[in-house]
């Protein structure tokens, strides 16, 4: 494909010669003239000097190694997802129709241009949409309804009376409608909580291979639409999880949890069951949340202790801010005592830089906690 039809399919500025043919993409340091690549950021320049290839998707002004065929444009990674998408095509997808081999319940109903892989179990009364993709070896239990352009990979199953919306993807092994972890403790034993709930998925949501969603006890657990969740991820019974939020992998969602639109969890985060993350916070990989969120927060940070020891340390963290200028307040008093008798005033020291709250907890993990 020739640039100048790369540039206007990304919609983006071309800078060198037009005409320029490419086949493919490539990695910056691996990258020849028929390549084309991307680059974000100048400390990607070394490798882009390694490669040289036919032409690269870059930001306004970034400085380029001369005679480098250049796109400019503002977002250079969804471009180049673009021309991606451009010189390889869409992935393949199945002959719509049923497979051999398929087992179908009564009431079974889709829509035009669906397609159902081999040895999947449809149950009865199940509703597929127009150009619903259930690739081979899946379970779809009774009165599940899967809207438009959905795609449902391998070995995903959805159990009964769940919903999915359109134009979702569900990733091989993804698990939705199990029952929600409850129990009851009763004469020293565990008796399991009935879960009867169901899930609903609502449109253009994504959900990572091998995540788990469960159903609610009694109520229903919810995605909203837009959002995408990574692959092994647990969403516990009752959650309910906003528009657009980003779920990274490994996290966990405790039931009853309420994530707000557009909150951010990273990697292996973890919030408590009946908490409430406002809309638009940013939790950090690994942090665990045990109160409720803000709008708009950024939360980091979690010490692994004895509990009572924890508590303690985090509770004196958080006086830092007071203790600090009580500290300069009474060194303050103390130097205006000390010339009032005439003693010598102290050396000065260096002001210590501020310290950012999580360094505090960093350098503090393995001090001795304070008495109770």
């Amino acid at each position: 494909m020739k640039l100048k039809e790369l540039a206007q399919l990304c919609e983006a500025k071309l800078e060198g010669n037009g005409d320029h043919e490419v086949i493919d993409v490539a990695v910056l340091s691996k990258a020849k003239r028929e390549h084309l690549c991307f680059i974000t950021d100048k400390k990607y320049l070394p490798e882009l000097e390694q490669g040289r290839p036919g032409a690269v998707i870059a930001p306004p002004g970034m400085a380029l190694p001369q005679g480098v065929n250049a796109l400019r444009v503002a977002d250079p990674d969804y471009a180049f997802s673009k021309a991606l998408t451009a010189l390889r095509g869409e992935p393949l997808k199945p002959m719509p129709g049923i497979a051999e081999h398929v087992i179908m319940g009564s009431g079974f109903e889709m829509g035009d241009n669906t397609s159902v892989g081999a040895f999947t179990y449809i149950g009865a009364d199940v509703k597929l949409g127009r150009n619903v993709i259930i690739y081979p070896h899946c379970y779809i239990g009774d009165s599940v309804t899967i809207g438009d352009d959905t795609v449902v990979f391998p070995h995903v199953s959805i159990l009964e009376r769940c919903t999915v919306g359109k134009r979702c993807v569900l990733q091989p092994g993804a698990r939705i409608g199990g029952d929600g972890f409850g129990f009851h403790f009763v004469n020293g034993k565990f008796i399991k909580a009935p879960q009867r709930g169901t899930v609903v998925i609502e449109d253009d949501v994504e959900i990572g291979a091998n995540t788990t969603v469960d159903r609610a006890r009694f109520d229903v657990t919810i995605i909203r639409k837009g959002t995408k969740i990574d692959n092994l991820v647990q969403v516990a019974h009752n959650v309910q999880i906003g528009q657009n939020c980003v779920i990274a992998g490994l996290a966990g969602i405790a039931g009853s949890a309420v994530l707000k639109d557009y909150v951010q969890m990273g990697g292996n985060s973890g919030i408590a069951d009946h908490i409430t993350v406002g809309m638009g916070a940013k939790i950090a990989a690994k942090t665990g949340i045990m109160n409720d969120i803000e709008p708009g927060m950024k939360i980091a940070g979690l010490v692994g202790d004895d509990a009572k020891v924890w508590m303690r340390r985090e509770a004196s963290v958080r006086k830092l801010p007071e203790l600090i200028q009580e500290f300069k307040d009474l060194k303050a008093l103390v130097a205006k005592l000390a010339g009032q008798v005439g003693l010598p005033p102290e050396p000065e020291s260096e002001e210590l830089p501020e310290t950012p709250p999580g360094q505090v907890t960093r350098f503090l993990r393995n001090r001795p906690a304070p008495d109770a």
